[in-house]
Parts: structure tokens; sequence; C-alpha cells
């Protein structure tokens, strides 16, 4: 989602937890819900990087980290970054703990880090605004690909259909001159039977050849 639609939304507000100490007990911490507007954890990003990076030819294949790194935001393993969050939350004992107690070591982790809760929510936000910037190039690219694959598909099935059409004239041409030549051959035949029938009343041996005689060999007088 966009962070423009993000706050009209919800409005631009959006409440914080964080752990804090009870006054006259500070062993004794509990958490709290402080509101802060969206817009004062907008970080510094820098989307047209992001969106630069898009343009290369396997954007696809490019990894959320050189996403993250285009729009200058940090990539240092010691800063309290969302994916360092991320890593805290899916190991160790808060794998298994009930939502309610992991957020509250969460909370208490952060706190004894010296760790604002903003910067971790701040972070989260740019990331997800250097992702929606890549993924806008990208979907026009994508977009460009695919109208460019449906057009090859639409010419290519053209080609098809017409060359569907070239072989059914082809073979009709073949079968009609098959049937042209089949025609004359019957003719042929009719034509060389007239003449044997003619000069066998004048000569005492065949000399008109035929189709028939060329298939069974030479004739021999009697």
């Amino acid at each position: 989602m966009s962070f423009m639609k993000l706050l009209q939304g919800i409005g631009d507000k959006l409440g914080i937890l964080e752990a804090v100490s009870v006054p006259g007990n500070p062993e004794t911490v509990r958490i709290q819900t402080r509101t802060v507007s969206l817009r004062a954890l907008t970080a510094e990003v820098k989307p047209g990087v992001a969106r630069i990076l898009a343009d290369t030819p396997a954007e696809l294949a490019t990894s959320f980290d050189e996403i993250f790194k285009a729009a200058g935001i940090s990539a240092n393993p010691m800063a309290w970054t969302s994916d360092r969050l991320k890593q805290a939350i899916e190991s160790g004992e808060l794998r298994n703990k009930p939502r309610e107690e992991a957020q509250k070591t969460i909370l208490e982790l952060l706190k004894a880090e010296g760790v604002s809760p903003e910067e971790i929510v701040k972070d989260a936000i740019a990331r997800d605004q250097a992702m929606d910037a890549f993924e806008g190039r990208a979907r026009e690219k994508m977009r460009a690909r695919q109208e460019a694959c449906r057009a090859c598909i639409s010419a290519a099935e053209s080609r098809i259909r017409e060359l569907t059409e070239e072989c059914a004239a082809l073979e009709k041409s073949l079968n009609d001159d098959q049937a042209r030549w089949d025609e004359w051959k019957r003719q042929k035949r009719a034509r060389e039977r007239a003449l044997a029938s003619v000069v066998s009343y004048i000569v005492d041996h065949r000399v008109i050849t035929s189709e028939e005689d060329q298939e069974s060999g030479p004739i021999r007088s009697q």
C-alpha cells in the first residue's frame, strides 16, 4: 500500500507502544500507548533511485537489500531496524511466547537498548516506501513486456492462420493436379487402346504400348 493511502486510511495518527518505568518503582515496567503523527515517522528515502534501479534488465532478480540500499536505508547490522527486530522475534525464546508476553519482552528490550519504537516504525515505513517505488516502475516494465508479448502472440496466431490457409490451398492444388493427371492418363489409355485396335488390322504384332504393358513387361509374340 502506498504511504499516502495509508495516511488517508487512518487519518495520519498511529499509536506507538512503549515500555515505561512505573514512577516510584523503576523495576516495574508497564506498557503504554503514545499517539504520534505518521508524517513524523516518514524517513528520508530516495524513491527515485529505487525506481531507477527497477530499470535494470533483470529488475525482478534485484534483491530487497539492493532496493533498500538504493533508497538510502541503513544496512548497518548493528543498528536497530525492523529487520533486526524481526530476527529477534523469530529467534530464541520469543518465538514460543504468547503474543502479549512477547510484545512486552520486545518493548522492554528496546527500552533497555535505548531504542525508540518510532525509529523501528520509521525504518519499516521507509522500506515499504522503497519497495512501493520499485514496484511501481517494475510494474510499468512488466506491463510493457506483457503488451509486447501479447502483440507477438497475436502476430504468431495471425501467421499460423495464414500458414494454415496456405497449407489448405497447397493441399487443394496438389489434389487438383493429381486429379487432372489421373484424368489425362485415363484419356491416354483410351487413345492407346483405340490405336492398338486400328493397327491390329494391318500388323501381326502389337506395336502400340499401353500403361498395362509397361507394368507387366514386354509382350511376347505367339
